[in-house]
């Protein structure tokens, strides 16, 4: 037995022992209850926000994109039913082998594999990934049945955007295209359609609608296990254009394989019935998938089919520009603008010669038969008695150098020159003025501007906004000031180009039935190097110097109903290439509305 004094000291130990055990238990529960009511009442929110999200997930629901009708009901675009297939990637429990399982069930190329892989992981994990659209239902019904073994994969139905009128109205329709990383971060979601080019694009919200979601309740596993609740999406509004689709066909068969534009509007609304481009594109191509050759033969194309030559592309206006002149001299008492002029086919300006298309002249003309023939002389010698500054001030004044504002994105401005900073920093010259003055040099226009200058003749001096859409309300730029007088005088001259025996474009409009106003261009592309008797020499002509042809007017001539600008790229004469598209177009569009004046007396 132990001394009494080493047991107290031994039972002393114990005790202290018993005390830190004591005091380390109480401190871990301090920490314990300390832990607990930090998760309970400050992480209270933040974990059951999380605890939600293991157990629900938020989907978006697509709404079904609006479709586009032209002015008589005609679907352009249109909408048709199809299948999605999406990923989750935080739901996926074995990614590699679920991927390859979807690649052997829909074939996926090695190369597709890859890029399906690239977009999982630069996308948001808890957001769905679109693997692949546009499946037809044998295709999604296998992968479907099959998704509670495959824990993050869905498949939804969805629509498909079809454009059944192909390239005919492919620019002024536009295409759509999968929405982008920045349309992500503008509140897109993955997967989802954007509008790229033509109305698809400029009347996107409109079309697009807004999107709902559902809250589905998932397993640990990802599995669904039920919908907990829907806010359904608004499908896209419905938008009917004001091309007349009859009248669009016309203009392409009349356009043949030729590269152009073709703009027919009314010319008290600013309605555009036809708004073409050629050559075209299938935008159903964006839709169903283009492979990087396909698009590189689309891009690279030399003839460029997916510039909108209507609006986007600003050429010479040529010939058409001597109304413009013309009025010019006019409201600016010029006063050869009342007298006769001499043309002998050129004239000598210091070390160069101008000549008119007419090599043997025109003899002694006036403004009304130089209208009506085109002589280049006479307006070289108007042009120069202007100056200018004063033909760029008219040329504003009618729509020239600027958008028209017409619902199309990257719209061209064209160009006029004149006394401005810009050009102050070089010597401007005669010889410039003079060759302006018919439309060339530095100034270009637009086929949509010089479809709005004929409307604005027409009309009586109204500067209107071209527009696409059948419900939109005439909407005046200006009104210009001019005498009624002279645009009377400017009026019966372009009739004169129709119907004079030696008017540029009476060949084309012989036996037609509507009265018809109009004026001719052709567009030098580059100078030509000529003979001694001033023709072209042989062999020195290729296509792609060819002279580009302009025709533009408006019907009938006694109560206009419609304006329009016909451009042929490297088409030739004016007279000879484009005015007979535009007697095919005034042919159609009178034979569909018979009880409108302006016929011909039988």
């Amino acid at each position: 037995m132990k001394p009494p004094q080493e047991q107290r000291r031994l039972r002393k130990g114990f005790i202290l022992r018993l005390w830190v055990a004591a005091g380390a238990m109480a401190l871990l529960l301090l920490l314990l209850c300390g832990r607990l009511l930090y998760l309970q009442w400050m992480q209270h929110a933040g974990l059951l926000l999380e605890s939600d999200r293991n157990r629900m997930d938020i989907l978006p629901e697509l709404p079904v994109r609006g479709r586009i009708l032209d002015r008589n009901g005609v679907v352009l675009a249109d909408n048709r039913p199809g299948y999605r297939l999406e990923l989750i990637p935080e739901r996926v429990e074995r990614l590699d082998a679920t991927l390859n399982y979807l690649a052997g069930a829909l074939h996926w190329s090695e190369r597709r594999l890859k890029r399906i892989r690239r977009r999982i992981a630069r996308s948001r994990p808890d957001r769905p990934v679109l693997l692949q659209d546009k499946l037809s239902w044998p295709e999604a019904a296998p992968i479907a049945s099959r998704q509670h073994h495959w824990p993050g994969i869905q498949v939804t139905a969805s629509s498909l955007r079809v454009y059944p009128l192909g390239p005919l109205t492919a620019h002024a329709v536009g295409y759509l295209a999968v929405a982008s990383a920045e349309d992500l971060r503008r509140g897109y979601h993955s997967g989802e359609y954007v509008g790229r080019s033509g109305v698809e694009r400029t009347m996107e919200q409109r079309l697009r609608g807004k999107p709902g979601y559902r809250i589905e309740e998932v397993d640990a596993h990802g599995r669904r296990l039920r919908t907990l609740l829907r806010t359904p999406p608004q499908d896209g509004r419905d938008l009917r254009l004001s091309i007349d689709l009859r009248l669009q066909q016309t203009a392409a068969h009349a356009l043949g394989g030729r590269t152009g534009a073709v703009v027919v509007l009314e010319v008290e609304s600013g309605r555009l019935l036809v708004l073409l481009s050629k050559p075209g594109f299938d935008p159903n191509a964006f839709i169903t998938g283009m492979t990087p050759t396909a698009w590189r033969r689309l891009r690279d194309d030399p003839r460029n089919p997916l510039l909108d030559r209507a609006i986007q592309a600003a050429y010479p206006p040529a010939s058409t520009m001597k109304l413009i002149t013309a009025i010019s001299g006019l409201e600016h008492h010029i006063p050869l603008a009342r007298a006769t002029d001499q043309c002998s086919g050129h004239i000598e300006l210091a070390d160069r010669t101008l000549r008119c298309w007419k090599k043997s002249g025109h003899g002694t003309i006036n403004l009304t038969r130089a209208i009506a023939e085109s002589c280049d002389i006479y307006f070289y010698h108007l042009g120069e008695a202007l100056g200018i500054s004063r033909m760029r001030q008219t040329a504003q004044e009618w729509g020239l150098g600027a958008p028209t504002g017409v619902e199309l994105p990257a719209e061209a401005r064209g160009y006029f020159p004149g006394a401005t900073p810009r050009m102050a920093r070089r010597r401007w010259y005669q010889g410039e003025t003079m060759i302006t003055a018919i439309g060339q040099g530095r100034v270009t226009a637009t086929p949509i501007q010089i479809a709005r200058l004929a409307a604005a003749i027409a009309n009586g001096g109204k500067l209107l906004r071209p527009t696409l859409l059948a419900d939109s309300a005439p909407q005046i730029v200006r009104r210009i000031a001019i005498d009624p007088r002279h645009l009377r005088y400017v009026r019966r001259a372009m009739h004169r180009v129709v119907s004079a025996p030696h008017g540029t474009a009476h060949t084309a409009f012989l036996g037609a039935r509507i009265v018809v106003a109009g004026k001719t261009g052709t567009a030098q592309v580059v100078h030509t190097r000529r003979d001694a008797r001033g023709k072209p020499r042989r062999g020195t002509v290729r296509f792609a110097e060819r002279d580009h042809a302009w025709f533009m007017g408006f019907a009938p001539f006694d109560a206009p109903r419609i304006a329009f600008a016909i451009f042929i790229e490297h088409g030739g004469h004016g007279g000879s290439a484009a005015a007979p598209v535009a007697r095919a177009i005034v042919d159609r569009y009178f034979r569909d509305h018979p009880g409108l004046p302006g016929r011909k007396a039988r």
